[in-house]
């Protein structure tokens, strides 16, 4: 983005909406670096692969989530146990086998009892109304789409740190151009010859608690606003004139 100053360049938010002028910023040697993003190609290249949580998917509809927590990513998840808490719970720990998650033998959901020795689909089909239009089940479903969409943003985050280590590592002294991994690799090997002494682990550093000198009042930078609509989670598009 030629004339646009490094400091108005908004932080990332790793959340499917991000402007293709944010950046990953971090601190080498106390300074603010606003490193560019890995694609998905460097990615591969050197075989990271931190994050594999589709939150999206498995928060689309109360339907998506119930399969999920059936077979999916949820179906291993102590989470299970913060799930039908208002009708007594729906899940519970096995004593007997290292107090796994596991379904309880019933479940009861407004005036009707479900028997789930029998059969566990009908138990799982009917919690779908319930995390579709019950109040206290809208709120458990919300709380644990929210928990999984942080994890997967912590993930992103974390491949793009663990990138600059490893292309540090890589490419220390050696001038080979990987066109794919540019032009992150370009602006890294600016600053291992600017600071020849740091180690790899010096350009995964994050911010921490400092705030990145992004904004600048611009509004080039779109955010992700999460709202639910009943057991929906729909992402809504806003311009700000700041990030915070």
């Amino acid at each position: 983005f030629q004339g646009v100053k490094s400091e108005c360049l908004p932080q990332c938010k790793f959340d499917g909406n991000d402007g293709n002028d944010c950046r990953d910023w971090g601190l080498v040697d106390g300074k603010f670096v606003p490193w560019y993003l890995g694609s998905r190609q460097c990615l591969d290249l050197h075989n990271i692969k931190i994050s594999g949580l589709d939150a999206g998917s498995i928060c689309a509809s109360a339907t998506t989530f119930v399969n999920d927590i059936q077979h999916g990513y949820l179906s291993s998840s102590n989470a299970r146990l913060g799930l039908g808490v208002s009708e007594g719970g729906f899940f519970e720990q096995d004593s007997k086998n290292d107090n796994m998650v596991v379904l309880k033998n019933s479940i009861t959901i407004g005036r009707s009892t479900y028997n789930c020795e029998t059969s566990k689909s009908t138990c799982y089909n009917a919690m779908k109304p319930y995390f579709e239009d019950d109040v206290n089940g809208k709120k458990e479903m919300n709380q644990v789409c929210q928990k999984l969409y942080d994890q997967g943003k912590n993930d992103l985050q974390l491949e793009q740190s663990t990138l600059r280590g490893r292309l540090c590592m890589d490419y220390r002294n050696v001038n080979t151009p990987v066109p794919i991994c540019n032009p992150l690799l370009d602006q890294l090997k600016d600053q291992m010859k600017q600071y020849p002494n740091k180690s790899c682990n010096s350009f995964q550093m994050g911010v921490g608690s400092k705030t990145p000198p992004h904004g600048c009042g611009k509004t080039s930078a779109a955010t992700t606003v999460l709202s639910f609509k009943g057991a929906l989670p729909i992402f809504t598009m806003s311009a700000l004139a700041s990030l915070v």
